[in-house]
């Protein structure tokens, strides 16, 4: 068998009808295919039998059938048939044509029944057959009625929060000895979710991974609610490094340079065995993602912390202390209002962990505060958390300083009440964003810092965000006396 070129077939069958299975196997027989392994999935249409028959290639054969394929293509199309559900659509030809095959297998029981006598034992065996044809004619029937209805599509009304597709090159390459890739990934998405609870207060929410034909080789990207929020290139096997890090005198061969789409900055890949005497820590593959992920969880966190997440932080405070619980929502606050300072919060990356307290803050500040005026009031509260994140070991927070002049053009009539409704010129926007950027590069800041005006601080993040990815924008309220200013510009 072995030195003989080998053809293979896959059937599928309900694993729950052993006539269904039974038939396929002695018709299979009949037609000189042997049963090669039988595998059984579980789908949204209940568990199925994916089976592998096999027989030796017809030479000169001319088949074309769609479902023969070559040993060499085998693996990966057996994977992806196991890994990926089919479509209503495609379940929905499916059955028409099991339908259409069954009433062919009973029109010729039919005809081989015409030729029997009225009390053979042919005749009686036949009309058993019929019998059972037509049974499971009537369930391929209501299988499809099933397929049809409206009422499966309300199945389908959901997206998942939060997915990583992978590139088949990815997945498919050879990775270290220790672990595989998937293995990895599973490990460095454990271990972010600790850092972000840990440092945040946020919790990760579930994580889809899956595989996507459509990215170019070696990409990977990140999906909130269905839709692209990031894609870059990553190479198994190779290891990251900011090239303004290592310095390279000359170009390493199967070196590849790039641009690392969450700093800006030049990055360089290098092979990770010609790595192994370098001073500077890289990134691999799979740190690299998590890096992304991480990225992607903070950026989006409006769309990621539900109102289920949302409950999880009540009951947290409810245990400790259900007073603050009862007295603040919904009288004071509502869950909108609560979700709007909480993800605002661990959007500029202030930790929430200690969420007893804020609670504590929102009780004492929540009369007669909009949630605008709640935020700020919450961040002056935490102004020893801010300082000691922004501030280097001497206790100095070095920023650049918005100009008079600027936040003149910015908005001279500004009024932040929760109902305004706030018009930004965009080109002034995007310019003032520009500017800053050639002066954080002219300064060479890796963690660049603005002071503005209390009262613009929200709006002005939320605008510069847009365009990078790395500022933090405070003010000087909330400095206080916890840290001394250094101001190295204007703007």
């Amino acid at each position: 068998m072995y030195n003989k070129k080998m053809q293979y077939v896959i059937k599928t069958c309900s694993s729950d009808n052993t006539q269904e299975l039974q038939n396929l196997l002695n018709e299979m027989s009949m037609n000189n295919w042997e049963l090669y392994s039988m595998q059984e999935v579980e789908t949204d249409e209940g568990v199925l039998c994916h089976c592998i028959f096999m027989k030796e290639s017809e030479l000169n054969s001319g088949n074309t059938n769609a479902d023969v394929m070559n040993i060499s293509s085998f693996k990966s199309q057996m994977e992806k048939m196991l890994s990926q559900a089919q479509s209503p659509y495609d379940i929905c030809l499916e059955i028409q044509g099991k339908i259409r095959e069954q009433k062919e297998k009973i029109a010729n029981i039919k005809a081989e029944l015409e030729g029997e006598a009225p009390a053979s034992v042919g005749r009686k065996k036949l009309n058993d057959k019929i019998s059972a044809g037509l049974k499971a004619l009537e369930e391929l029937k209501l299988s499809l009625a099933k397929a049809t209805s409206p009422d499966e599509m309300y199945s389908k009304l959901k997206e998942e929060k939060l997915s990583i597709h992978l590139s088949e090159e990815i997945l498919n390459h050879a990775y270290n000895e220790q672990d595989s890739l998937e293995e990895e990934l599973v490990a460095e998405t454990v271990k972010l979710r600790l850092k972000l609870t840990e440092e945040l207060g946020y919790v990760l929410p579930k994580i889809i991974f899956q595989d996507d034909v459509n990215l170019n080789p070696y990409e990977f990207s990140i999906k909130i609610r269905g839709l692209e929020v990031f894609k870059t290139t990553v190479y198994p096997n190779y290891v990251m490094y900011y090239s303004d890090a290592i310095h390279l005198e000359k170009k390493i061969k199967n070196s590849i340079t790039d641009i690392d789409k969450i700093t800006g900055k030049k990055i360089i890949w290098i092979e990770t065995c010609k790595t192994k005497d370098f001073w500077e820590q890289g990134i691999s593959c799979s740190e690299y993602i998590a890096k992304a992920l991480e990225y992607v969880a903070v950026k989006y966190v409006d769309d990621l912390l539900t109102y289920d997440e949302l409950d999880k932080y009540v009951d947290i405070v409810a245990e400790s202390n259900r007073f603050l619980v009862e007295n603040i929502i919904p009288d004071f606050i509502s869950l909108s209002d609560l979700r709007f300072i909480l993800t605002s919060l661990i959007r500029e990356k202030i930790s929430v962990k200690d969420i007893v307290y804020i609670f504590e803050k929102i009780n004492d500040f929540a009369e007669d505060s909009s949630k605008s005026d709640l935020l700020k009031k919450i961040r002056l509260s935490l102004s020893r958390q801010i300082c000691k994140k922004n501030a280097n070991e001497d206790g100095i927070i070095t920023a650049i300083e918005m100009s008079e002049k600027t936040l003149d053009k910015f908005n001279p009539n500004f009024d932040e009440s929760d109902d305004a409704i706030i018009r930004i010129d965009a080109d002034f926007a995007e310019k003032l964003a520009e500017k800053l950027k050639q002066k954080i590069h002219q300064l060479e800041l890796d963690n660049p810092k603005l002071f503005v005006p209390m009262e613009f601080r929200h709006l002005i993040f939320t605008l510069l965000s847009n365009y990078m990815n790395d500022i933090t924008v405070l003010s000087r309220e909330e400095i206080g006396c916890n840290a001394q200013i250094e101001i190295i510009t204007e703007i």
